[in-house]
């Protein structure tokens, strides 16, 4: 069977987001963060870049990147201590 069909078409848009926009942005990021150090298991046979980047991150503090409770204790302790600039 052969279709045409018209796909959606890519327009560029342009959006200007507020500090107030930001800073909801920036503590989303920090949620996500969050989510993804906690229940990631950082071994096995594929690890994203970013995974082996906070592997690599873990290991130069010397922090059991693959222990859940070392690894989630770490970065809790930098994240509260880490402003949100958009405030």
């Amino acid at each position: 069977m052969k279709i045409t069909f018209n796909g959606h078409s890519q327009t560029e848009r342009e959006v200007e987001l507020s500090q107030q926009e930001l800073f909801r942005l920036f503590e989303m990021m920090r949620q996500e963060f969050k989510d993804h150090i906690t229940y990631c298991k950082f071994s096995g046979t594929y690890l994203s870049k970013a995974e082996k980047e906070i592997i690599d991150f873990c290991n130069s503090f010397s922090v059991d990147c693959e222990y859940q409770k070392d690894r989630v204790s770490f970065f809790n302790s930098i994240l509260s201590e880490m402003k949100n600039p958009y405030q």
